[in-house]
């Protein structure tokens, strides 16, 4: 969390008559005194509220409201010289707890006759005017800095902005952090109303409360977004409801007609399947049943055949019996009997026949003239049925406007009998009927686009809704990101200060205070990480370095010190010291060694005489160490080639004996170490002798003397003579032993000393390596500010998006309008010439008219045809009759004629029958009756049974074709109905007709007996409703994607000759993505609406029970009982406070009644609101909700009610709490009652105590109003004459109330001095301008809680000031 900003200083740069100003706050706080003109006010009101939002309206530039004060008069004086002026404002502001430094402010520039130029810049790297950064150039003259220059100079450490509200924002953002830059604005306004100087007419306690009410903390957009959100939510989904209640209807309504046509699809298929199954049964019953009578015919044609044999044997016989018995005269008689009697009966026939063909003639001319009467009966009712329809016809063209029906009625009724053409009429009405369709066409499509149009603005306050949910959350994420980037930077400075090892360079911190400042996704933090890396890398390398060194000098320091101790293990083991020696001469003698050669070192061979004194003894020995000669080897000369001639790499020097002897030799100064080797001691004689002692001539090939000169062959070589002899002798080499080892002890301890000492910098390196490493993980992350910008910029793609969209929604509106706009012109017009009204109800019982007038029409004109061909059956039965008529009588005449005849031949057969019976014919008779009875049965009995032989014959032919035929027919039935079967069983598997109690399939039978009632349904008819219907209603169901299909195509390219066809139309839908058939769309969408009316009902609940009575209740109550604490903590303050007059005063927040019976009051809402929601019950919660249930009801209504105002807007305005309440205040004086301060009490009182009931709740609206924005914002007030008429002890508590509110304030006065023990700081400058002189003196002054202090300049208020805060932290 970052600390306050403060006030720290403010500046003027060649402004009025300002050079270059600089005026540092004390812990915030300012006092600017000086008389009238002095320039007190000028300069206070350049910082409040100027440099707070760049705003120099006149009114804001003068403390008393005037508009005579403007900017260019600072600038330039009206009767100057100068033509020209650039002057600079600058508020610098620091972070309480950190060295983090921001500044703001702006560049003028006037110009005679020219408007004002202005430019507002930000100074954000950490540099600070007047110490590293300046508003002016050198020369010979301080020049201020034009825009580009301060541009220029501000790089990437800065901005400079062009516009007001530009500026204005980025003030907010950066310092202030109020949500919205018009609360800002709310609260500079309230500052301006702070800083008036003395009390205006309209300034009194009416006013006051207010202010006092609008200053409480009104609920956030964070506090309110539950309830948006949830409003939100159920408003999108009330409107999904609504769409889908409204597809629903449409589905339905879809379904029923689908439904018709369904059933009367499947009713068709097993109905056809039926009829064709009935006729195969029929056709193979048949079948059985003709091959069963063929099967008796050829039986009965054989039994026939047999027959006719038997009878052409018998009429032989019987003809020559006949020719034997008609040789008697009797028998001509009896064949004129016969002969009689066959005519008597022939004329007998015709006589029944002409008397039945009389009667049957008589029968139809009985029936003519009863079909007659039936056909004028039809004739009649056909003309009454013509007159009905023209009476219902005339209904419906009355509803169509269609005044050509009465003409055609006119003309057809006038003539009825004869032939009528309805060609025209069809034509004219066809016409009306068309323009009628295009008219419903166009008034549903209009209401389609008023859809359109209506879900088009749905849209748009949507996306607004959006917008602005995006909007307040990029003001949050802009607001955030500010916080962190200057979190970031307090965190750097504060990270930098701490630090031991890795301290940044102040340009470098600037660099990365930049930065910050300019923070985008696209900037690499590894930049800055590098540079970093670079600093830690030199740090760390620095001290690497130096660590590396540190192990060296140890490793070192140990290496010696095993070193030595290995020399003091030797010397204390009892090693005689020797001579240093080259590798090459050790090498040799470890050689001489091997080769057992024997050889002694020279030195180990003598001891000196102890008449030698210790000096000559160590010039000796040193001597003879330079003349390497002291480790020299002494070797037999029975060795010497030998020696002399050894392997390479070895070298050394040898010994031999001489034949030289010097007169004065070592000899005189050495003796033998031992006296047992003789012949050794002979080669050292040889050898000593042959080295001369002090005589160093020519001669000499050796020679040393006692000053350490000596002689080798043609050398001469001094000595250092600071040498110790140490190898000649047991002792010397002894004395040299212990003292080698006190040296190695002196060594091993000083080493020890070291090596801990490099021990312990090592360490120190090493924590400081560490230390820097620790400093170098902690710099600063970017990770927060990266993820905030992120999101900055994903909500801006967002809004960028609504905003697209709210392009594209309102394009389309437009053009929807204009599409509609042509629409109702066409419709109009089309309306106008139908005589009709431009209303879709009008047109859509006009077209119904115009379908039932077609069918009335159709049916019209069959009708008339009916008639016509009913009168003219009428005319042909009367023709008929008469026909009849003639015909009766013809047959009348010829019964009467046939009976004369049979009256004749009648008696001429009795009287033939007499003479029979006079004659022997009765004997003869008998036979011959017999004979000729047989033989006239015999042609008849042989044709008959030739016939029936001949007819069962054809007969078992015919059923033999006949079975052929039908088994023929058969198999092709049998095919139909297999097709008709899967036909069938097809569209009953599409499971679209549910019968109730339905557990197994039903068979085709039983389907047409539950579907007897779709049979006599029209499928034509079906199809062109399930259209029509379909056309209405799809507009509804344009999210389910319905569209039109045919089934089993496919069936009906293997259909035999049928009728009916297995192809169907239906309808399909999409529902989440998935196509199904249409008849499941209606109970999907009405489980949707189920889920949704749940989920609304859900929604509605939480709303109103969760977020508005548990929620928002709880936040309401944090509000009012925060707002009560400030009250009462107001009222503490104000009862604490000790005036003059004894004045007291007081608030109390009263809370109002309700507007509503449905709504509590106040006293009841905050009651029930303060207690904890799980200690509510239901009927606490139902009446909480049932209140706000109102509120919300009537913040619909208000939204509704106020054009371009949202409803959450409203919404918001309803839920302000501050509104259910209303201040009044109370003051009391000493010995008298307390009483409300009205606006007449408020008269009364003096200047002094008007001041303190006003600064009193002034200062508590501006806490109130600073606590609405970020919690690290400076709280900065002015007060122009501050309290003025108020008293000392008044004063003090003024100033102790200013500081308990933790005010930053700049004030001026003529009289305060604010050297007040309420204040424990406080920055004075006495302001001085001498009549009216064109400059101003500044003197400023230091209180520091106990004394007033006068410094010579304005940098000591600065450095003493900072000392002081940082003393009393």
């Amino acid at each position: 969390m970052n600390s306050r900003w403060q006030a720290s200083k403010i500046g003027l740069v060649n402004f009025w008559y300002y050079d270059e100003q600089e005026f540092p706050f004390v812990k915030g706080r300012m006092l600017l005194r000086g008389s009238n003109g002095s320039g007190k006010s000028v300069t206070m009101q350049s910082v409040v509220p100027l440099l707070l939002d760049g705003n120099m309206s006149p009114e804001r530039l003068d403390p008393f409201g005037s508009r005579d004060r403007k900017m260019s008069s600072y600038l330039l004086e009206e009767d100057g010289e100068r033509e020209e002026r650039t002057g600079y404002l600058y508020l610098e502001f620091k972070r309480q707890d950190s060295e983090t430094y921001l500044t703001i402010g702006m560049g003028i520039r006037a110009r005679k006759g020219k408007p004002l130029d202005k430019w507002y810049f930000s100074l954000s790297d950490g540099r600070r005017i007047g110490k590293d950064f300046f508003l002016y150039r050198e020369t010979d003259e301080k020049v201020p800095l034009t825009k580009r220059e301060l541009q220029n100079r501000l790089s990437s450490g800065g901005a400079v902005f062009d516009r007001q509200a530009d500026y204005m924002e980025y003030v907010n953002r950066q310092i202030f952090g109020f949500e919205t830059v018009d609360e800002y604005r709310e609260m500079i306004d309230l500052l301006i109303q702070l800083r008036t100087p003395k009390l205006s007419k309209d300034f009194k306690p009416s006013v006051i409360n207010e202010i006092l009410s609008d200053s409480l903390q009104p609920l956030s957009d964070d506090d309110l977004r539950p309830m948006s959100e949830a409003i939100e939510n159920i408003d999108s989904i009330s409107m999904n409801l609504k769409a889908k209640q409204e597809a629903k209807q449409a589905a339905d309504k879809i379904a029923l007609a689908l439904d018709r046509y369904n059933r009367c699809i499947l009713y068709e298929k097993a109905q056809s399947l039926e009829k064709e199954s009935a006729q195969l049964s029929q056709t193979k019953e048949q079948i059985a049943s003709n091959t069963k009578k063929k099967k008796e015919c050829e039986e009965r044609a054989v039994s026939l055949q047999d027959e006719l044999v038997q009878m052409d044997a018998m009429r032989e016989s019987m003809e020559k019996e006949r020719e034997s018995l008609n040789k008697s005269d009797a028998v001509a008689l009896k064949d004129r009997e016969l002969s009689l009697s066959k005519e008597l009966t022939e004329h007998q026939a015709l006589f029944n026949k002409k008397k039945s063909s009389l009667a049957a003639k008589e029968d139809q001319y009985i029936d003519l003239q009863n079909r007659k009467k039936l056909e004028e009966d039809q004739s009649y009712e056909k003309e009454t049925q013509i007159k009905d329809l023209l009476e219902e016809m005339q209904s419906d063209a009355d509803e169509m406007a269609f005044e050509e029906h009465t003409f055609m009625q006119d003309e057809l009724l006038s003539d009825l009998e004869n032939d009528y053409s309805f060609d025209l009429h069809k034509q004219q009405f066809e016409t009306v009927k068309t323009k009628i369709r295009k008219g419903v066409q166009l008034l549903r499509n209009m209401q389609g686009l008023e859809r359109e149009k209506d879900e088009l603005l749905k849209k748009r306050e949507q996306n607004a809704s959006e917008s602005d949910k995006v909007e307040r959350k990029q003001n949050e994420l802009g607001a955030m990101l500010v916080q962190l980037e200057n979190e970031w930077k307090e965190a750097l400075y504060a990270w930098n200060g701490k630090n031991e090892e890795l301290i940044l360079e102040k340009t470098l911190l600037q660099e990365f205070s930049s930065f910050a400042d300019h923070y985008e996704e696209d900037q690499d933090f590894s930049v800055i990480k590098q540079k970093l890396g670079d600093v830690w890398i030199l740090a760390k390398e620095r001290i690497s370095s130096e660590t590396a060194q540190t192990k060296r000098e140890i490793e070192q320091i140990i290496q010696e010190t095993k070193e030595i101790q290995s020399e003091l293990l030797l010397w204390e083991n009892e090693k005689e010291p020797e001579p240093d020696r080259p590798e090459e001469v050790l090498k040799n003698r470890e050689a001489l060694a091997k080769r057992n050669i024997p050889y002694q070192e020279f030195y180990k061979l003598l001891e000196f005489d102890p008449s030698v004194s210790d000096e000559v003894c160590s010039h000796l020995e040193e001597s003879l160490l330079k003349m390497g000669i002291l480790d020299a080897l002494v070797v037999d000369e029975a060795y010497r080639d030998i020696v002399l001639s050894m392997d390479e790499g070895g070298c050394d020097r040898y010994l031999f004996t001489t034949q030289k002897r010097a007169e004065h030799s070592l000899l005189d100064l050495l003796s033998f170490a031992s006296d047992d080797d003789i012949f050794m001691n002979q080669r050292l004689v040889s050898i000593l002798g042959s080295i001369s002692w002090e005589e160093l001539n020519e001669n000499a090939q050796a020679a040393i003397n006692s000053n350490g000169v000596y002689k080798l062959g043609p050398i001469v070589g001094t000595i250092t003579k600071t040498y110790t002899a140490q190898y000649i002798g047991v002792k010397a080499r002894e004395r040299n032993r212990c003292q080698k080892i006190e040296e190695c002890k002196a060594m091993l301890a000083d080493l020890e000393i070291q090596r801990v000492l490099l021990e312990e910098k090592k360490k120190v390196l090493e924590e400081r390596k560490n230390q820097l490493a620790a400093e170098y993980q902690a710099f600063p992350k970017d990770a927060d500010m990266r993820e905030a910008f992120k999101m900055l910029e994903l909500g801006k793609r967002e809004l960028e998006r609504l905003q697209a969209e709210a392009l594209r929604i309102e394009e389309q509106r437009k053009k929807l309008a204009e599409k509609l706009g042509e629409k109702k012109k066409e419709a109009l017009v089309l309306a106008q010439s139908l005589y009709l009204d431009c209303n879709l109800d009008v047109f859509e019982r006009a077209e119904e008219a115009a379908f039932s007038y077609t069918a009335e029409f159709e049916k019209l004109v069959s009708v008339h045809e009916l008639y016509r061909n009913s009168v003219h059956s009428l005319q042909l039965l009367e023709e008929d009759l008469t026909a009849r008529e003639v015909d009766l009588d013809e047959l009348r005449f010829d019964v009467d004629r046939e009976n004369r005849n049979l009256a004749k031949i009648s008696q001429e057969l009795d009287s033939i029958r007499k003479q029979l019976e006079l004659t022997d014919y009765n004997q003869i008779k008998e036979r011959l009756d017999q004979c000729l009875s047989w033989l006239n049965e015999y042609s008849k009995k042989m044709q008959a049974c030739v016939t029936e032989k001949t007819q069962k014959q054809g007969e078992a032919k015919r059923l033999e074709e006949q079975i052929q035929n039908d088994e023929m027919y058969a198999r092709e039935l049998e095919q139909k109905v297999s097709w008709l079967t899967d036909c069938f069983e097809a569209e009953r598997d599409l499971g679209y007709i549910l019968f109730a109690k339905q557990e197994e399939k039903l068979d085709s039978a039983q389907i047409v007996s539950l579907l007897s009632g779709a049979g006599r349904q029209n499928r034509d008819t079906l199809v062109k409703n399930l259209n029509q219907v379909l056309f209405e209603n799809k507009a509804y169901l344009s999210d389910y994607d319905v569209d039109q299909t045919t089934l089993f195509e496919k069936m009906d390219e293997s259909s035999p000759q049928l009728s009916i066809h297995a192809s169907r139309a239906d309808l399909t839908a999409k529902f989440k993505g998935v196509q199904i058939p249409f008849v499941k769309l209606p109970k999907y969408l009405e489980e949707e609406i189920e889920e949704q009316s749940t989920l609304l009902k859900d929604e509605d609940k939480s709303l109103f029970q969760d977020i508005l009575a548990n929620t928002m209740g709880r936040k309401i109550r944090a509000k009012i009982n925060s707002s009560n604490a400030w009250v009462e903590k107001m009222n503490a303050l104000m009862n604490a406070m000790n005036t003059s007059s004894g004045l007291k005063l007081s608030l109390r927040w009263k809370s109002k009644t309700a507007e509503k019976e449905e709504q509590l009051d106040t006293n009841e809402l905050v009651g029930l609101l303060k207690r904890d929601a799980h200690l509510l019950n239901p009927e606490d919660f139902e009446k909480l909700s049932k209140h706000f249930r109102s509120k919300v009801e009537q913040a619909r209504r208000n939204a509704n009610d106020s054009a371009g105002v949202s409803f959450y807007q409203v919404m918001k305005d309803t839920l302000d709490y501050r509104k259910w309440f209303e201040f009044q205040l109370f003051s009391q004086k000493n010995n008298e009652r307390r009483k409300e301060l009205t606006n007449s009490v408020f008269g009364t009182f003096s200047g002094g105590e008007k001041a303190m009931s006003m600064y009193v709740p002034l200062f508590s609206a501006v806490v109130a109003k600073y606590q609405g924005g970020r919690a690290d914002a400076p709280r900065l007030i002015s007060l122009d004459e501050a309290f003025a008429g108020v008293d000392s002890r008044n004063i003090r508590d003024m100033f102790r109330l200013m500081s308990e509110f933790e005010f930053d304030f700049i004030i001026n006065s003529q009289v305060l001095w604010g050297d007040s023990d309420t204040l424990d700081a406080l920055a004075i400058y006495q302001l001085i301008r001498p009549e009216n002189a064109k400059f101003v003196s500044v003197m400023p002054y230091l209180w520091n809680g106990h004394v007033k202090k006068l410094l010579e300049n304005e940098e000591e208020v600065e450095l003493e000031g900072a000392e002081l805060t940082e003393t009393r932290k």
